[in-house]
């Protein structure tokens, strides 16, 4: 039998990645005979902010906006996959259905789920998870600032915090999701002004949206982008009553297709009026795309323009052909220079994005009726400066664009040197948080910016996230996979778009994850058993007994005692 006293395996980060790692764990001992209550796995997940615990930045606490909705319905955040569920644990859409018997007006959740509902939710399946593995682990959940970690030489890590406390580890799980988001750099001048709004959904944006709202009369509002962010903030001021005039500005001007509304019970039988369909149903996913054939980079983009012009005129929509599409992204990997990909997938992420998620019905079309009306103001341009004029109030600096779909970034430089300067009483940036670690000096996070400054960790050529191992260890400068250090999440988003992996939900299927895709519930879930499958018995090694006799009684009762840790509340 181990040693009582052996370092806990320590999970770098609360969010739904951070998350989904501890219940699956937890369910993984659950099911282990091997694991005793006298001798429970010590679990520790560790959390910076508390708004974001169990949510991270995608599904946080923070934004007292109740109706911040995912982009997808509810069937698309799975924690396992699909017919995989353990018993007593529900599905997103079954966990809705619950909450539904009490307060019918929680069905709409199904097609437009407010993101807050993702937190409790995950929240729910923790307090299932740790009564499943009961005291078989001890599970303890802390609020600290990881700022430094190092491999010991006789295995293990050691933890620095932020606040001078040390502790080990058994084994490291950095799941830390997005850079914080801030100004982007040609807003530095506006960073500090009481209008400027640099993360939508924090605690300081609820004061902006108050404050903007309640004196909406000749009140203009700028945001930056046009994305999902940028529709989120656009549908928050409008619902919370904002009357006056919304721009909204990105290279290209490109924004999500909106899903139609669907009632609940039109989703249960099929899914949301314009959400792609059951590849099954497709025939053009029969045969390998055209394109696989390309022998430049030159004729892969135009092979992709064709083909993908050829399937619209068909009838299939931009995400149906892209999911489809997006597992043929390894292939291409190991066909053509990291470097020129790296450049045209940067060119073109925007675009990519765009044309592979929708909105759902709510926010879409608040935005929709909005434009339509006049209210909001969608433009191409680029934006050189947002400063604070001599009045106090917020500009904005921008080249106007053509809004070409195949306008780079440096076609877009050399466009037009013509600029137009305008005033804004509050500016939103929608340009999200970061997951780019190759400019060292541009990391924001002292964790991850002592992994790369000791060479400890390696950003991944394709500028997203760090170089990683199929099984997700983390790759130092050198090129050396570290024995105790794994990574799933944000920083592995870059790994997920070019590596081959199994699909959890399709049998049979493999292949990268492009775009939005590399970040969703399905990647961090995909990640999550994967690295189980490589990783769990080196993992609670230091916590088994040698294996126990088939017919041993004491294995065949439910242990009594609860394992050691905080209450989970909604």
């Amino acid at each position: 039998m181990s040693d009582s006293n052996n370092p806990p395996i320590v999970i770098v980060g609360g969010g739904l990645a951070g998350t989904v790692m501890l219940v699956h764990t937890l369910v993984k001992i659950a099911n282990d005979p091997a694991i005793t209550p006298d001798n429970p796995v010590h679990l520790s997940l560790i959390e910076r902010y508390a708004e974001q615990l169990h949510g991270g930045v995608a599904y946080s606490k923070g934004p007292n906006f109740r109706e911040h909705n995912l982009n997808a319905g509810a069937r698309t955040l799975n924690f396992f996959p699909a017919g995989k569920y353990p018993a007593g644990m529900p599905t997103f859409v079954e966990y809705i259905q619950e909450r539904a018997k009490t307060n019918p007006e929680e069905l709409h959740a199904l097609t437009d789920p407010p993101r807050q509902r993702v937190n409790e939710y995950c929240q729910h399946m923790l307090k299932l998870a740790i009564g499943k593995a009961g005291a078989k682990a001890q599970v303890d959940i802390g609020m600290k600032n990881i700022i430094k970690a190092e491999e010991k030489p006789d295995g293990g890590a050691r933890l620095y915090c932020s606040d001078g406390a040390e502790f080990d580890a058994s084994h490291v799980i950095l799941a830390t999701g997005f850079q914080e988001a801030t100004a982007p750099k040609f807003a530095q001048k506006a960073a500090n002004h009481p209008h400027f709004v640099a993360q939508p959904y924090s605690g300081r944006a609820n004061r902006a949206f108050e404050e903007v709202c309640s004196n909406a009369e000749g009140q203009k509002a700028f945001i930056i982008g046009t994305g999902l962010t940028a529709m989120d903030i656009a549908a928050r001021l409008i619902k919370q009553g904002f009357k006056g005039e919304i721009t909204m500005m990105s290279r290209r001007a490109l924004m999500h297709t909106t899903f139609e509304p669907t009632t609940p019970e039109e989703y249960l039988a099929k899914r949301i009026k314009g959400e792609p369909r059951p590849q099954a149903e497709l025939d053009f996913t029969k045969q390998e795309p055209k394109f696989l054939q390309a022998k430049t980079i030159a004729g892969l983009v135009k092979a992709v323009g064709k083909e993908f012009t050829e399937l619209t005129a068909q009838g299939y929509s931009s995400g149906e052909i892209l999911a489809y599409w997006e597992r043929y992204v390894p292939t291409i990997a190991e066909k053509f220079p990291h470097e020129d990909l790296a450049k045209l997938y940067l060119d073109n992420e925007a675009l990519i994005v765009s044309r592979r998620a929708g909105v759902t019905p709510d926010t879409g079309t608040t935005v929709r009726d909005a434009i339509n009306n006049g209210q909001i103001k969608v433009k191409p341009g680029a934006i050189r400066e947002v400063a604070v004029d001599d009045e106090g109030k917020l500009s904005v600096t921008y080249n106007p664009g053509s809004g070409a779909l195949t306008l780079t970034r440096a076609k877009f430089n050399a466009v037009t040197n013509r600029t137009k300067t305008e005033g804004y009483d509050f500016v939103f940036s929608a340009m999200g948080n970061s997951a780019n670690f190759n400019n060292v000096a541009e990391v924001k996070e002292k964790l991850w910016a002592d992994l790369l400054e000791t060479g400890k960790a390696m950003p991944h050529w394709l500028r997203a996230g760090v170089t990683l191992t199929k099984d997700f260890s983390l790759v130092d400068a050198q090129g050396k996979a570290s024995d105790c250090f794994t990574v799933i999440g944000v920083p592995a988003s870059g790994h997920m778009v070019v590596t081959r992996y199994p699909y959890p939900d399709s049998p049979g299927v493999t292949g990268g994850k492009m775009g939005p895709t590399s970040l969703n519930s399905g990647a961090i879930l995909s990640e999550t058993l994967l690295v189980l499958e490589a990783k769990y018995e080196r993992m609670v090694s230091n916590f088994k007994i040698d294996e126990p006799a088939a017919n041993d009684p004491e294995f065949d009762v439910a242990p009594k005692k609860r394992a050691a840790g905080r209450s989970f509340g909604a």
